[in-house]
């Protein structure tokens, strides 16, 4: 998952958390039956990331970096955002046949 943020909200206790990222911290998130939270976009893109960048006077460290090894892994992630927006719809229900 790739997170480009500098506040983290906090999240209230009936929260579930779903994955965790590198420092351990929450990644994904569940609150009651079907509402999903992610620090991240699902379906980031580079190009993204560096429409974030400009809209700043300022940049994290690495920025250059770490935006080749988002480009490295950027088929990955867009293989994996099927699979999870299936699971997303199937879990919110948002796809139930009309009465």
């Amino acid at each position: 998952m790739a997170i480009y943020m500098r506040d983290r909200p906090v999240l209230p206790a009936d929260a579930s958390v779903l994955a965790i990222d590198s420092a351990g911290e929450p990644a994904v998130f569940q609150l009651r039956d079907n509402c999903f939270g992610f620090l991240g976009h699902p379906g980031i893109k580079s190009a993204m990331i560096e429409d974030l960048i400009m809209a700043f006077d300022e940049c994290p460290d690495r920025t250059a970096e770490t935006l080749a090894d988002l480009r490295v892994v950027q088929r990955e992630i867009a293989a994996a955002l099927g699979p999870l927006m299936v699971g997303l719809i199937e879990s919110t229900h948002l796809m139930r046949p009309l009465p």
